[in-house]
């Protein structure tokens, strides 16, 4: 039957129209986009309303189908997170590994022992189709079924990671099919060769062309997607077939050395991937014989029912032997294994390319996408749709999420971080500064660089559990947007968002209070996120007390409940017993640097050694990433070479580290006072400065302050006089005690 331009037109345009409005309405309603494009391919094509006609296409649907495939691996390598592959457990390298010849050889038995016409090489290719999952069809699984945070990353690093595995495994078969033999693994070699080497040459060489912005950035996603698109078809070009894989590794070479300008590219492909995803889908299931599924019977059943139930629970029994995960969680894990979009896709580019080869297998080639259609109704429609219920039987459902989403990594950020996680639950930062997440990273904290507003929840897997969001940027706009996009994202979510007090009482303001509950308004965040610059200091710290004791509530930033252990960025106003706050108060400062009350004290140590040591540990009960041993170690060797004494009974011992985004003093007065071996004097007093390796200016700026400090008569006369440590820190926070009354002594704080 001949097609005309408006059949050709009808069912590529009807194909986008239809495939993109399922995928929105998948979202809305939490289902696999799959269920949808399934359902709608057949019932709009020649089996249903007849309204989309792929065989219109000819041999344009294998272009089609080409290239969207070819665009869907170049995200998904584009997006894979090195760090996050290297930190992967035991047992999902062992699914990886083990578990994808366990299925490959599981499957093609399966094949064999019901369909025994078949040869053993169609057996082997028809089982490589159904290895991978894909994220596609886990991601909505996983948000209608909360599992434990172990499945969780099982289930999501499995799709995320298999899919390379399960493309490369079906070529091998397919060229061992057209070519025979030793024939397909020389040809098989030649194009991994070809596609590894065009992909990782021509995928640095984009990523270098964008680290140094010869692209307009609103140019950049297309010239993306058009290099994407170049690099399939030349290394198709050199080594057909070859282009699968050069895409993949291109987008992997990207991903991997333009990490700071990925998001926004990231973004963009997203959204095109998912539009390929409903184009290709609808075309394919369109294109399926719906009779033909009748027409292999039982058998075919049998085959599903098997891979579903012995090749799945095999799979994982073996590839978990001796794992720390329990029965009932290799039991979820056995009845979850959803196939997705690069297995069907695969099978219908497979089965058009067998049939045009010819030759022996040219007949079953139908049976690719029969028995992959299959499977993947099978898996995502049955077992998508009953595993809430299995792992409420299984009893590994979470309980209400309880982490934490901090949009803003600055220093505020990261001390609300701290609290956090000593009161045992997880906290993720996002942020699009990349000094602020190096930072947060430094400090032992789970941390995200990219913008909240478009990074989606699937791709991150530390996202799981989180279910407090908490916008503290300097921007208030840019927090209501936050928690805008997080509501929809995380339906459970509680959204918090900082927004100072004139936007809070201005009128026009009041819709965006429906986006997030406003908190610390009291809070200066300009002060916070400059706390080296500000004239105006703010102290943060933590504090144990009993609920009736807090005088000033608005001056509580977090504080536990007293009740049920949560925390909360408020205090309860029905609070009861003991709770843990972080507070803030306005100080103001005599010494215009970086310093904390227990910064400073008195120390009893009888030799500078010693001294120094004692501050060091000091610093680093607030920065654990501060490595004290290298510090100490420098500081002696400037001990040994030259006094730090500079008079004024003052010794002032500074150096540098990487770890610091601003300059800290600590202020220690010695009990007795220490003998300098360069000179006759003796040090009473030790202002340690350690400063950012980076800023030199800075350090200048408190070694300056320092001496303008000491040089002032009085200021020398109250540290004489300074009988304990609330004495010395009254010198350099004077009005300390009226800032907050409800502060017990200041040497009682932890920081």
């Amino acid at each position: 039957m001949e097609h005309g331009y408006q059949d050709i037109m009808q069912s590529f345009a009807g194909a986008i129209l239809f495939g993109v409005f399922l995928v929105v309405l998948s979202h809305r309603l939490r289902v696999s986009a799959i269920v949808l494009l399934l359902i709608g391919g057949i019932f709009l094509g020649p089996f249903g309303i007849n309204l989309i006609h792929p065989q219109a296409l000819g041999s344009g649907l294998q272009v089609v189908i080409s290239l969207a495939v070819a665009l869907i691996l170049f995200e998904g390598g584009l997006t894979l997170d090195t760090r996050a592959m290297r930190e992967v457990p035991r047992e999902i390298r062992r699914l990886l590994f083990l578990g994808v010849f366990i299925t490959w050889g599981g499957g093609c038995l399966v094949v064999k022992l019901m369909f025994p016409h078949f040869p053993w090489s169609f057996a082997l290719l028809a089982a490589s189709l159904v290895i991978v999952t894909g994220p596609t069809v886990i991601g909505p699984l996983l948000k209608r079924t909360p599992v434990n945070r172990r499945v969780h990353n099982i289930l999501h690093w499995e799709g995320v990671l298999i899919d390379p595995w399960g493309v490369f495994i079906a070529l091998l078969c397919y060229k061992w099919i057209v070519s025979g033999g030793s024939t397909a693994i020389v040809e098989f070699a030649q194009r991994v060769v070809v596609g590894l080497f065009i992909g990782g040459l021509l995928g640095g060489l984009i990523a270098w062309v964008i680290k140094r912005q010869w692209i307009p950035r609103e140019s950049l996603n297309i010239f993306v997607v058009a290099s994407a698109l170049g690099i399939f078809t030349l290394a198709d070009v050199f080594a057909h077939e070859s282009g699968l894989l050069a895409v993949t590794i291109a987008g992997f070479a990207i991903g991997y050395l333009d990490r700071a300008q990925l998001e926004h590219i990231k973004a963009y492909k997203a959204e095109l991937t998912e539009m390929l995803i409903g184009l290709l889908f609808i075309l394919l299931a369109a294109n399926l014989d719906v009779s033909a599924f009748a027409g292999y019977g039982w058998p075919l059943i049998g085959a599903v029912l098997l891979m579903m139930f012995a090749v799945r629970p095999l799979d994982v029994f073996v590839s978990l032997h001796r794992s720390n995960m329990n029965v009932r969680e290799k039991l979820f894990l056995s009845w979850v294994g959803p196939r997705g979009i690069v297995a069907a896709s695969m099978a219908s580019l497979f089965a058009l390319m067998l049939s045009r080869h010819g030759g022996d297998y040219a007949a079953h080639a139908k049976f690719l996408e029969i028995f992959t259609y299959s499977v993947i109704a099978g898996t995502v429609i049955f077992q998508g749709f009953t595993a809430r219920y299995v792992a409420k039987c299984l009893r590994i459902l979470e309980p209400e999420p309880s982490g934490w989403l901090i949009v803003g990594a600055h220093r505020l950020g990261r001390m609300v971080a701290s609290f956090i996680k000593k009161e045992g639950f997880a906290v993720v930062l996002v942020d699009t500064n990349a000094h602020n997440t190096a930072l947060a990273r430094r400090a032992g904290h789970d941390v995200i660089c990219g913008d909240a507003l478009t990074m989606d929840a699937e791709g991150h897997s530390q996202l799981y559990g989180v279910g407090n969001v908490l916008a503290i940027s300097g921007n208030e706009d840019l927090n209501t947007l936050v928690c805008q996009r997080w509501a929809k994202e995380l339906r459970q979510a509680r959204c918090y968002k900082w927004m100072s007090p004139e936007r809070l009482g201005d009128p026009e303001t009041l819709p965006d209070l429906m986006a997030g509950i406003p908190i610390w308004q009291a809070l200066n965040m300009a002060s916070i996120q400059a706390i080296d610059a500000a004239e105006e200091k703010v102290e943060i710290y933590t504090q144990r007390l009993e609920a009736h004791e807090v005088r000033h509530p608005e001056r509580i930033l977090l504080s536990t409940d007293a009740g049920d252990g949560r925390v909360l960025p408020f205090q309860p106003p029905d609070a009861t017993g003991a709770v843990h706050v972080l507070a803030f108060r306005p100080f103001r400062i005599q010494l215009g640097v970086q310093i904390k009350p227990e910064w400073i004290i008195f120390s009893e140590a009888e030799t500078m050694n010693s001294a120094t040591r004692e501050l060091l540990e000091i610093l680093a009960a607030d920065y654990p990433e501060c490595d004290v041993e290298e510090m100490h170690r420098k500081l002696m060797q400037q001990e040994e070479q030259y006094s730090s004494l500079i008079g004024y009974d003052v010794a002032l011992p500074h150096t540098y580290t990487s770890l610091l985004e601003s300059s800290v003093v600590l202020v220690a007065k010695l009990a007795k006072p220490l003998a300098c071996r360069h000179t006759t004097e003796e040090i009473r007093y030790i202002f340690m400065v350690i400063s950012p390796q980076d800023k030199p200016r800075k350090h200048l700026n408190a070694l300056a302050e320092i001496s303008s400090f000491i040089t002032k008569q009085e200021n020398l006369q109250q540290m004489a006089e300074a009988n304990s440590p609330r004495d010395l820190v009254r010198l350099f926070f004077p009005d300390a005690e009226e800032a907050d009354e409800d502060a017990p002594a200041l040497p009682a704080m932890i920081g």
